[in-house]
């Protein structure tokens, strides 16, 4: 019996404007945006229009336990919209008593009474992209909004939760941002700690082609933490967050007991999920699939969906398994690992061939087994923390020499 999909991503590509670092798929509309009617209006209906077709397009669903709506900036959004779209899943998929439905929402795209619009939506927890509460980096960073809007975000969220109107809120923040030394970076989690929420998700500052950042470091006008002060940054959210009750449960988020984002395990172990919108990514049954990142050619994919057969990977079928690499990478960074023997009996090898290429990937990974970066418990493989955690790289790229040897 198939296992239909039980979680679903959406993306709202709209900003206001693309942050410095930014790759994604999304659409600056500018500082004066008014979705349901006025200026960029027409561009957001436009949009959500294609996106309300392809949700509906989907034609074997289920009820929903977990629901995303990122971006971009979702909270450019009416209420009244995000509502409409929430409205949209329990009306043709179903959600589940209890799902948690997440949105991510910006510091100064939205206000108090916003937040509470939202959450009448049927949002229940949110992620707050916060980035940094120093001045001097968001505007290094190409952030619109101030450290005064990120902390009055903070405390709507904190009061809205300890009232039990939401389930969970996190807050986000990016490591090794320009002119973020030890002092500001500590300074940043001091500041998270004070506001306490229950989740926080700690991302480094990848240079991506074609952003600003890029751009700027190819001109040889951008300094970036070196690696030595990124790592001495990267021991001391360890310490501090660990310190202060958050237990890291996945490479790059920490939470408190019971408050680990259900949504994002869900591609973590490798199960199904459904994506919509420009330049989203889904997997229902294994096989991944990426819409087009721009408008144009996302409305006619869209076209073609409705009038023509659903592309294969998501229509109904026997699950296909994700690559082994990328199982064991995904397992890996998890704070309970990955159990090696499980993943690769998907490969239907005998015994021998088994233990062959089982005592091959020993081998890659003897001197990090020594070193006390990976540890081994029976068949199970993890990450210690934090080192591990930190240089997880080296690992991974031993892991995927192995599996491009074996095969």
């Amino acid at each position: 019996m198939n296992k239909f999909p039980r979680s679903a991503y959406v993306h709202i590509p709209f900003c206001h404007r693309r942050c410095f670092y930014c790759d994604f798929a999304v659409i600056p509309i500018g500082n004066k945006v008014e979705t349901l009617g006025g200026y960029g209006s027409k561009t957001v209906k436009d949009y959500l229009h294609y996106l309300y077709k392809e949700i509906l397009s989907i034609k074997h669903k289920s009820s929903l336990s977990t629901i995303y709506v990122g971006g971009g900036t979702p909270s450019i959004l009416d209420p009244k919209q995000i509502k409409d779209l929430i409205d949209l899943f329990k009306e043709n998929y179903g959600v589940d008593y209890g799902a948690e439905i997440t949105m991510e929402v910006d510091p100064a795209s939205f206000n108090q009474d916003d937040l509470y619009g939202f959450i009448n939506a049927g949002i229940n927890r949110f992620s707050l992209g916060v980035q940094s509460f120093n001045d001097q980096i968001l505007e290094k960073s190409g952030r619109r909004h101030l450290s005064e809007d990120a902390e009055k975000s903070c405390l709507w969220l904190k009061k809205v939760y300890e009232s039990g109107l939401i389930k969970s809120w996190s807050l986000d923040l990016i490591q090794n941002l320009p002119l973020s030394g030890f002092k500001e970076w500590n300074n940043d989690l001091k500041k998270t700690i004070n506001f306490s929420p229950p989740h926080i998700s700690i991302y480094d500052l990848n240079i991506e082609n074609g952003t600003v950042f890029k751009k700027l470091i190819e001109i040889g006008k951008l300094k970036l933490p070196s690696e030595d002060e990124a790592f001495k940054n990267s021991e001391s959210t360890n310490l501090i967050l660990k310190n202060s009750g958050y237990s890291r449960y996945e490479i790059s988020n920490y939470s408190i007991p019971r408050h680990q984002s259900r949504h994002n395990r869900v591609y973590w172990s490798g199960s199904g999920w459904w994506s919509f919108g420009q330049g989203s990514t889904s997997s229902p049954w294994g096989k991944k699939l990426t819409r087009p990142r721009v408008s144009e050619e996302y409305k006619k994919w869209v076209i073609g969906q409705c009038h023509r057969n659903l592309d294969s990977s998501l229509v109904n079928k026997d699950f296909v398994y994700k690559e082994i690499d990328e199982k064991i990478m995904l397992g890996l960074r998890l704070k309970e690992g990955v159990d090696i023997y499980e993943v690769l009996k998907e490969q239907n090898w005998g015994n021998k061939k088994f233990q062959i290429n089982f005592c091959k990937l020993l081998k890659e990974w003897e001197k990090f087994l020594e070193s006390g970066l990976l540890v081994r418990k029976g068949n199970r493989f993890f990450l210690s923390d934090p080192k591990g955690m930190e240089l997880s790289n080296q690992i991974l790229i031993a892991m995927f020499k192995w599996w491009d040897d074996i095969n």
